[in-house]
This record gives C-alpha cells, structure tokens and sequence, in this order.
C-alpha cells in the first residue's frame, strides 16, 4: 500500500503545480496549439473520473518533458511502413533482399523524412496518453517483478509512451506483448526465480530473439522501422535495433528497462547501444548488445570510450539550458542523460586555453571531440562544457581517449586546443595535431559509427 501514500504536501504541491500558469506544463499547453484540448483532457481525467494524484503527476510528467520528443509529421512514413509491411512478409524474398528494397526505396523516395517532424504534444491524443498511463501503471502496482521501484524510477523505467524519438504513436505495448509475452502465461514457479525481474526479462529475451529470427546486423538498411508491427517481424537490423525493441519488449511487460548508448563507435566488438534492466535487488544489469547476449554478464571490461548516454523521457536541465542560451546550435538531444561514470574511470576536466585562441572564441560554451578511426571527419562531437577563468571545463569524461577542445568562432567550430590523451591516471598528454594519422595513437581512438 505504500504506493498509494502521498503525503498531503506533496499532494498539494503537485495540484499546484499543474495549476500554475508558469508551470512547465503550462508552457507546455501552450505550445500545443490545437492539440491543447486533448493535454487538458488527460489532466482532467485524472483530476476526475480517475482520481489518483499518482497517474495526475504521471500525466504532468509526460505533459511537462513533452518539448523534448518528436514523432514524423505527415502521412508518409506510412506509405513507408507500409511498403516495408509488404516487403517483410514477402517470403520469396530473402533477408538482404528486403534489406535492399527498403534502402532502395528509402533513396528513392523517402530520404528527407527524417528532416519533417512535428513536437509530441501538437499530435499526441488525450485516449493514447491515458492508455499508457493506466497500462504502465497497473503493470508497476500489479508485478513482483517491477515492485521494487520507486515512484520517480517508475517514471522513467516504465511510464514513457517512447523509448526514442521518431517512434511511431501506436500500440506497442499490446502488440509486443502479444508476439513475445507467451512465456509469461506459463512461468518457471520455483523459490528461486519465480515473479523476479532477471527471470520474467530472460525468459522475454528468450521469446524475442527466437520468435524474431533475425538474419545478420547491418549498418544501413533504410528508415528505422518504429513501428511496431514492423519490429515484431523484422529479419534483419543493426544492434541498436535490436536494443530499442529489447528495451519496448521489457516495457510491454512492466519489467524496467531503458537504452544506453555511446556517441562514438566502440574500439572493440562492444555495441554502440544496449538495454539495461532494473533488477530485484536495485542494480542496473546489462545486455552486452541486444537480446541475442545474456543480461546482467560483464560489460567488456576492456571497451572504452568518451561518453555513454541514457535516453531519457526527462529533459535534461543542463542541456535545455544550453539549448536556450547557446549562440551557436549543436543538434544534442534533450533527452540524454550522461552515465559514463558508471560504465568507465572518469575524470572532470579544465583545459587551459591560449590566450590568443580565446579571443577567437564568441561563446562561453565549448565542446569536446573524440578522435575517431576516419581520415575524413577525424573528430566526433561528445559533449559541451563552458569556459572558466580561461580554461575549458568538462564533467565526467572517459579516460583512455584522444580528444580535442573545439569553440565557436561565430561562424563554424574551430580547434581551440592541441589533441591530448586523457590517461588512465587521470594525467593529460599534449600530442601535435600533425602526428594525429600515426598509428601509436590508434589505441586511443574509437570507430566511426
């Protein structure tokens, strides 16, 4: 029952909350447009014919980090789902064959679409949110194996209508539920496993990765399928793939879970995303890649990397502010939560910057490049850090990395520092940019993606 007590305070402070016209999720309203109507009617209902001030700050939760999330504005992708419904169940067809004609009719046809989006909140409907909403929340009250979160972790482990942007706004719970849920209907009943998280997700992975029979990982192969329907069926994908569907499967039956991911390649055989479970015992276990590994084994103690990243409902506070403030726009994505420091050694930085270069710099906000395997584009934008008393100051960056400090100039990015490799010690090495091709730094770099 402790799930149901709120206490008259944080009751009260949330009913203010909603009611404030300075809230966020007031801003929020007003932003939607047309579409206002529909946000309304999902805090009233919960104000109301479901009176339960846990699903009324569920529904401000989602309301209020809405600025964040995007779907395809347009009828197009449907066309393209479509076509690719056709293209799968296509037997005749083999796996590279689909692969094929859905990048073909994706260059063909459908390249810009990713460029043509609409925010959540000018098209979400007030009878999908409280779906979600009441599924999601039943699933946490109602499950030994999603007991042991709080409200806050529910929020994020199980609540979102999404687990990454451009994610189609349909059924996924029940449609996913349906194809790999069987398991569940005849649990393994013993002392040991019976209703815990780990067994409830292993025995989904299970059921996913057989019922999917996947063909090969691929780098390419047209639009991401964000559908569904289409997840449940497609042959073929790369590993972030995969861990996307991994990450809505365990949602479908309320087991918590969420994707993480890296902005560079890995150095090894290391995915560039992954799902995480919340387990019994409060510990984030995680899939190696996606449901094809086990969860919970070790994390390639050998991998790393500059940056790992959760995707997140919740906006992340520092970089909406960077979003408002910043002169110059990188595209980073509010919903990201930087977890580095659990998966790698980490280190704050505070780069000294010449004197000469920081009267080339227009802004205050600096960013840190990762060297990566490609002569092209050597450099990869990982995070953004501010300027200080001359220095350049960065949180939580993976050791082991080559990196380079980059400002604006008013006009594009530019070198504001020399390479350094950011040792496992914690010490920083200076190397000349003109020996960056040489092959003794090729440890320090991670892979393209």
């Amino acid at each position: 029952m402790k799930k149901f007590a709120l206490s008259a305070f944080l009751l009260t402070a949330v009913l203010t909350i909603g009611c404030s016209k300075h809230s966020p999720v007031a801003d929020v309203l007003d932003s939607a447009g047309s579409n206002r109507t529909e946000l309304e009617a999902v805090l009233n209902h919960y104000r109301t014919v479901d009176n339960n001030p846990q699903k009324l700050r569920a529904a401000e939760f989602l309301i209020e980090n809405m600025p964040a999330h995007y779907s395809y504005a347009g009828s197009e992708i449907y066309e393209y789902y479509d076509y690719a419904a056709k293209i799968l169940a296509n037997k005749s067809l083999s796996p590279e064959q689909q692969r094929d004609s859905l990048l073909s009719i994706t260059d063909l046809k459908y390249r810009d679409l990713p460029s043509h989006t609409v925010p959540d909140a000018q098209i979400i409907k007030a009878d999908y949110l409280i779906k979600n909403i009441d599924t999601s929340y039943d699933g946490w009250v109602n499950n030994d194996w999603a007991s042991q979160l709080s409200f806050d972790e529910y929020l994020e482990w199980l609540l979102p209508y999404k687990a990454t942007e451009l994610q189609e706004l349909d059924a996924w719970r029940d449609t996913l539920l349906a194809h790999f849920g069987k398991g569940l209907e005849h649990p393994i009943k013993n002392d040991v496993e019976y209703n815990t998280t780990i067994a409830t997700a292993d025995m989904l992975r299970n059921d996913a990765y057989n019922g999917l029979h996947r063909y090969g990982l691929y780098t390419r192969a047209g639009l991401p399928l964000l559908s569904a329907h289409l997840q449940a069926c497609q042959t073929y994908g790369d590993i972030p793939d995969y861990a996307l569907t991994a990450v809505l499967v365990m949602r479908s039956a309320s087991v918590p879970a969420v994707l993480d991911e890296t902005p560079v390649g890995s150095r090894g055989t290391a995915a560039t995303s992954w799902y995480v479970i919340y387990s019994d015992r409060g510990e984030e276990l995680t899939s190696e890649w996606d449901f094809s590994t086990m969860i919970g084994g070790s994390f390639f103690p050998y991998e790393r990397g500059p940056k790992v990243y959760r995707n997140t409902y919740a906006i992340n506070p520092q970089r909406w502010e960077y979003r408002q403030k910043a002169k110059y726009q990188y595209p980073f994505e509010l919903g990201k939560k930087d977890v580095t420091a659990k998966y790698f050694l980490t280190s704050d930085l505070a780069i000294p910057i010449d004197k000469e270069m920081l009267k080339q710099v227009k802004d205050k906000y600096v960013y840190i490049a990762s060297a990566i395997r490609n002569e092209e584009k050597p450099w990869q934008i990982v995070d953004f850090g501010v300027l200080k008393h001359g220095k350049a100051t960065f949180h939580d960056m993976g050791r082991e990395v080559l990196y380079q400090i980059q400002g604006y100039d008013g006009n594009t990015l530019i070198p504001i520092s020399e390479p350094f490799i950011l040792h496992k010690d914690r010490s920083i090495e200076y190397v000349s940019a003109d020996t960056l091709n040489s092959q003794k730094l090729d440890k320090w770099k991670n892979n393209s993606i």
